[in-house]
């Protein structure tokens, strides 16, 4: 999957009124918070096929290692 098409969906998926890059600080997304989490871990499942859990979500800091981590 492209990054932009990544960055896209999140934002999407997260419902986020900001703009969404590869390098954006997962703490510099307004809408990141515990129930965004939760929607990212269901987002793995149904769209990228991965298992991940909240201590996963917890090692990240940028958009790009979430990328990183569903597309590996």
């Amino acid at each position: 999957m492209d990054p932009s098409f990544f960055t896209e969906l999140l934002s999407d998926t997260l419902q986020s009124e900001g703009s969404i890059s590869i390098d954006t600080a997962l703490g510099d997304i307004p809408e990141w918070d515990s129930m965004a989490a939760m929607v990212v871990l269901a987002l793995a499942e149904r769209k990228f096929s991965k298992k991940i859990f909240l201590a996963d979500l917890k090692n990240l800091t940028t958009v790009n290692d979430l990328y990183e981590l569903l597309t590996k």
